[in-house]
């Protein structure tokens, strides 16, 4: 299982599977950067150090380019669990990404439950499994809690352990403040332009 560092406001990271699709999603810190999936090589490396492919195995350009596509699509969908409108653009892409990533039902062992595997060791089954996560979440209740931060310069995937579900920001104290202080500004030229 991928270990993220660095999650903001001290937040541990999903469980389970679910942290896989999370690290896939903050392969990029959007505000900052670096983006993961900028080259072949960093994308190869992530690939490798997630345990989805071997080293052998080299990304081509398409592949890269989907993964992008794929990750963005991704943190589109995590805004809507944020209470963002629906994206259908997202959901095309998504859908169309998964066109080339099959899966299939493996055992583990032989007395192991079923389940989704992708049919090849390659960059589309390491997408294909990426996928399959996003959907066991969704299956087990836990893909409404994982989140992409509302402040729009974050946009941070971040998992919402909160009883209510109800965190809008991957950190209170920097994103949290920002809008805060943001909307306090506003309020202010208001006033003043009254």
């Amino acid at each position: 299982m991928p270990r993220m560092k660095g999650q903001p406001g001290n937040r541990a990271e999903a469980p389970g599977r679910l942290a896989l699709v999370q690290s896939f999603v903050n392969s990029v810190n959007v505000e900052f950067g670096p983006d993961e999936f900028a080259t072949a090589e960093g994308f190869r490396r992530w690939l490798a150090r997630n345990e989805l492919v071997s080293r052998s195995v080299e990304p081509e350009e398409l592949d890269r380019t989907d993964a992008i596509a794929l990750r963005e699509a991704m943190r589109a969908l995590l805004r809507e669990n944020n209470d963002a409108p629906a994206d259908p653009r997202a959901r095309r892409t998504v859908r169309h990404i998964a066109r080339n990533c099959p899966m299939v039902v493996r055992f583990a062992g032989e007395t192991g439950d079923p389940e989704l595997g992708p049919a090849q060791p390659d960059v589309r089954g390491a997408l294909g499994t990426v996928l399959a996560h996003m959907m066991g979440a969704v299956h087990d209740g836990s893909w409404q809690r994982l989140k992409a931060c509302q402040e729009h310069r974050c946009a941070w995937a971040f998992y919402d352990r909160s009883r209510n579900r109800a965190s809008r920001w991957c950190s209170m104290s920097v994103c949290g403040a920002r809008a805060k202080m943001r909307v306090y500004r506003q309020a202010r030229r208001a006033e003043a332009g009254s």
